[in-house]
């Protein structure tokens, strides 16, 4: 098998092989892919985060042998925090931001590369998440809504949960109909807890939405941009066009 690794800040990962094609997601500098197939100028690839599919242009990638990513994955790993850092290289400096994970001494830049990492690191285990969620989600507050977007640049909903759940060492799927899949059922609205996911479906029943519950009337969610609002079991109230806009769904526990 063939893999890379993203060397640059973030890069959109698309449907197909065009820049006109939909951004399904992006990758975030260090992430590691499979190649699955190439063409002239764009790379099918699997990431090995969520094992998502889509094509990245050429030259936004360091492509590795087997054996450097064997090593990739042996190496320890430091989460950048919300504040996010930077790879310097003599007069190269590529922005981290919150979300990158990067490997400690790993040529990212090139094969005899030796880069200076200036971050600040993300320490949040698990057994931080109901403390620190609410406090980590809310830094993305106004931040705008990006379809496939994943970072403080631009955001969709389930790009916002997988990310802020990624922070505490949790792994979900991509998608609100894939995340949905997983965890406890919340049978009722008053045993929701900081941190659960809140799952909505439109008028097919199919699940188009998802946000973080602050408690147990409140959601953090990215709709136009990351916003607060309240929510009951008719779903997401906006405050702002005085309406409901998202039906609930189901609730869903992960930690």
């Amino acid at each position: 098998m063939e893999f890379g690794i993203c060397n640059l800040t973030i890069v959109p990962l698309r449907a197909e092989e065009s820049h006109r094609s939909e951004m399904v997601s992006q990758l975030l500098f260090g992430e590691a892919f499979e190649i699955l197939t190439k063409s002239k100028d764009w790379t099918k690839v699997r990431t090995e985060m969520d094992s998502y599919v889509g094509w990245i242009q050429n030259g936004q990638f360091l492509a590795i042998t087997d054996d450097q990513y064997e090593e990739y994955q042996s190496l320890n790993k430091v989460k950048i925090g919300f504040d996010g850092g930077h790879l310097i290289n003599n007069d190269l400096c590529i922005q981290l931001l919150h979300g990158t994970i990067v490997r400690k001494d790993f040529p990212y830049i090139g094969a005899d590369d030796l880069v200076e990492l200036n971050a600040i690191e993300l320490h949040f285990e698990q057994e931080d998440f109901i403390e620190q969620v609410a406090i980590l989600a809310k830094q993305y507050w106004e931040v705008p809504y990006l379809w496939g977007g994943r970072s403080k640049f631009g955001i969709d909903c389930s790009g916002f949960s997988q990310l802020i759940y990624q922070s505490f060492g949790i792994s979900l799927p991509r998608d609100a109909y894939q995340q949905v899949e997983l965890g406890q059922t919340v049978d009722f609205l008053s045993e929701i807890q900081v941190g659960d996911l809140a799952f909505f479906d439109n008028e097919e029943g199919r699940i188009n939405h998802v946000g973080i519950m602050l408690d147990s009337e409140t959601i953090i969610h990215a709709s136009s941009r990351v916003r607060i609002d309240r929510m009951d079991q008719e779903g997401i109230f906006n405050r702002d066009w005085n309406k409901y806009t998202h039906k609930l769904r189901i609730i869903k526990r992960y930690v």
